[in-house]
């Protein structure tokens, strides 16, 4: 869709912390799902994904519904506040807040809507249930006394199944507000359900599951949790005729109302939170980790934490393994057993470098394979500045110096006084910064000078050094913030020591630098310490002037040094390829269970199989 922005399209993993709280109307299929920052996400009924994404302010825990047909959500934070939402457009139709320690005291564990969706009822952690008319706006009633985290009206409307105070399952007379007991549930409940029949209830506790006839209030049949991993939650099946039993490791289906074992799978949810659904695809089970785990379903790979690219190659670092883009269809992926912090990928797709996150050595990958081909060794764990190009990695070493591999003939080099480095694209040059501040350019297969070392601008020492990709151009910045540029066309052809000229004068401490492709725009990045993010100025080397600057980006955020995009990490494992001037041009997002999708400001420009459903 084209009413939002690009990287809330097709975003089936919205979550980037636990998720606790979920729910379902199995009628429409509309979902909302939110997390313990308080992001809230709604797939509207007949969508696969989310398209309605925002921010509560504090943490939803348990407190969410879908109304019958799918056209309301209602939210409840743990500053008290009670929203109710249309999935059409996403606007706000009913509010109730309130302020400071008032809100806190009641902040929202479970709610419902009647069946007419114009009744939201609400559970609170002081005990108390509060019943709103959605049409007037006003709480109509309050009961105290109760728990558990669950709520939900009959088919009717009429009773309202709650648990006390005791962990014990009642049903609340909406009329007459008195309480009709149940046969008392041994160990008592957290969570209780209606069976789609409204014949029975269902309900689980530590000690296992329970069934209850309706209207006697009579337990038919019990399932003791013995030797489970703890019981967590219960959902239906959307046509009511089984329930599974959520353990700490395990889903558990029972047939209804028999309550006979059907089956039992590991979910692979990592300490599930209490959120679950059950859909047309299956049980999902919330996790810590921001996602829904379906048994049985292919590994996703979780959201990116850093990522890379080089003209039509992308490379995307996810908390389980790493994914390569070429141009807008994504490789098979590789699952990985670390952390990595930062990657690069050569010009040519063929190498991808991965700094880990703790204290072992740069890792080198064949991208085409997967395949680690080395280790560079802990004295390079946690490098400042790696480069990748032709068949060269380098690395700065954090003790002080370079190294660079020569993967061709298998050598490896060191120079201990070089203080800042640039690769070309191609591999075939290197410039080094030498203790005066000085820049030489090197040949990386022997470390001998490529070319005469390029005369000095100024007395000042220079800080960093670039290549302009694919043009025999280089870019430099001193001490004092001075952007010079030099073309070393003459120093290859005549062996000469090319002079440089002053481009412009900076009065920012930049630390990263690029020359794009043409010659004609260079990019700086610095870093704003109060924001904790970054930005990129443009600046035109022939003008020399700034021609565009985008602020508020990630600190690690990188230029492709191909077309000049800024790529860096977004929401719902996505890699956002944003323009000079800032704007989304383009969104790559690896799905759960191996799917993946990607995004122009035309829409889908390509997508797996089983992608958009």
């Amino acid at each position: 869709r084209m009413d939002v922005s690009l990287i809330d399209q097709y975003c089936a993993d919205p979550h980037e912390c636990a998720l606790t709280a979920a729910a379902l109307d199995a009628e429409s299929g509309a979902t909302l799902s939110a997390d313990e920052w308080g992001t809230c996400a709604i797939t509207r009924p007949g969508d696969r994904h989310p398209s309605i994404v925002f921010d509560m302010g504090a943490a939803v825990r348990g407190a969410v519904a879908v109304c019958a047909g799918g056209a309301l959500v209602a939210v409840g934070d743990d500053n008290g506040t009670v929203a109710v939402f249309n999935t059409t457009d996403g606007a706000c139709v009913f509010e109730d807040v309130r302020e400071g320690e008032s809100g806190a005291t009641r902040a929202m564990r479970a709610m419902c809507f009647n069946p007419h969706g114009n009744v939201l009822a609400t559970l609170a952690v002081d005990g108390v249930v509060r019943v709103f008319d959605l049409q007037t706006w006003e709480r109509v009633a309050n009961y105290q006394g109760f728990g558990g985290a669950s709520l939900e009206f009959d088919r009717f409307g009429e009773r309202l199944l709650a648990i006390d105070s005791l962990g014990q399952p009642k049903l609340l007379d909406m009329r007459t507000a008195e309480l009709v007991d149940l046969e008392l549930v041994a160990g008592g409940v957290r969570v209780a359900r209606f069976t789609s029949d409204g014949e029975h209830i269902v309900a689980i506790g530590q000690g296992g599951l329970t069934l209850i006839a309706l209207p006697d209030g009579r337990i038919l049949d019990t399932f003791a949790a013995k030797g489970s991993s703890g019981m967590v939650t219960l959902v239906l099946r959307p046509d009511g005729r089984e329930l599974a039993a959520v353990t700490a490791r395990s889903v558990h289906v029972f047939s209804l109302p028999e309550l006979q074992h059907v089956s039992s799978e590991r979910h692979g949810a990592p300490n599930p939170t209490g959120a679950a659904l059950w859909n047309a695809r299956g049980v999902h089970i919330a996790g810590t980790d921001g996602h829904f785990h379906r048994p049985g379903g292919r590994p996703s790979l979780g959201g990116v934490i850093c990522c890379g690219g080089f003209g039509e190659h992308r490379v995307a670092v996810h908390s389980a393994g790493i994914a390569l883009w070429r141009g807008v269809r994504r490789r098979r992926p590789f699952m990985t057993r670390r952390s990595y912090v930062e990657t690069r990928i050569d010009r040519d797709g063929r190498l991808i470098l991965a700094l880990p996150q703790d204290d072992d050595g740069l890792q080198v990958y064949d991208a085409r394979t997967g395949q680690i081909l080395f280790d560079t060794g802990p004295d390079t764990a946690g490098t400042p500045h790696m480069e990748v190009g032709g068949s060269i990695v380098a690395c700065m070493l954090p003790k002080g110096g370079l190294r660079w591999y020569e993967l061709r003939s298998n050598q490896v080099f060191t120079l201990d006084w070089v203080s800042s480095f640039a690769l070309s694209g191609s591999g075939t040059w290197m410039a080094v910064v030498t203790p005066k501040g000085e820049v030489r350019v090197l040949d990386p297969n022997t470390g001998e000078d490529a070319i005469p070392a390029p005369k000095p601008l100024a007395d000042v020492p220079i800080e960093l050094v670039a290549f302009v990709n694919r043009k025999a151009h280089m870019l430099v910045l001193d001490a004092d913030g001075v952007l010079g540029h030099y073309d070393l066309t003459n120093a290859v052809n005549e062996q000469e020591h090319v002079c440089g000229r002053e481009v412009l004068d900076l009065n920012v401490r930049v630390d990263r630098l690029w020359g794009i492709t043409g010659g004609k725009i260079a990019a700086l990045r610095f870093q704003d310490e109060e924001s904790e993010t970054a930005t990129v100025i443009f600046v035109d080397l022939e003008a020399g002037e700034v021609v565009s600057e985008v602020s508020g980006l990630l600190p690690y955020v990188w230029v492709d040094p191909e077309t000049g995009h800024l790529l860096q990490p977004a929401r719902g494992g996505a890699l956002v390829e944003l323009d000079q001037q800032g704007a989304e041009v383009g969104v790559l997002r690896s799905l759960p269970e191996g799917e993946w999708v990607s995004l122009g400001t035309s829409g889908v420009l390509d997508a797996s199989e089983d992608a958009l459903g």
